[in-house]
């Protein structure tokens, strides 16, 4: 499968998780869902793929693997630079903490990175 963007996947809020009680967020989702709004113009740049939080993750394990289905996920395009630090799956690299997609992110498109 080819990738010719930068891909984040993050999940949609709120959601319900069947294990537990309650409606929910991903805080480091929602970290990602603040940068994007901080910069607005990575959305012009990058896909967003906002998912359920149900398993299987079927957009992710195909470009990642079924181990890899955790979010927030950057998942970089065939053509990126991958930086260093990024995890690969099968030739393919991802990013799958906020500090190092935000620092990505802003290294590549300009705007705000995350502060030190």
């Amino acid at each position: 499968m080819s990738l010719t963007r930068d891909t984040l996947f993050i999940l949609r809020a709120p959601f319900e998780d069947h294990e537990l009680a309650g409606t929910w967020f991903c805080t480091s989702c929602a970290t990602m869902e603040g940068a994007l709004l901080a910069n607005p113009h990575w959305a012009n740049r990058i896909d967003v793929k906002r998912m359920a939080h149900l398993r299987p993750r079927h957009d992710v394990i195909a470009l990642i693997g079924e181990d890899n289905q955790s979010m927030p996920v950057l998942v970089l395009a065939d053509s990126s630079t991958p930086p260093e630090g990024a995890k690969e799956f099968e030739g393919r690299f991802f990013l799958d903490e906020p500090k190092p997609i935000t620092r990505y992110l802003a290294a590549k498109y300009g705007g705000a990175g995350p502060h030190p």
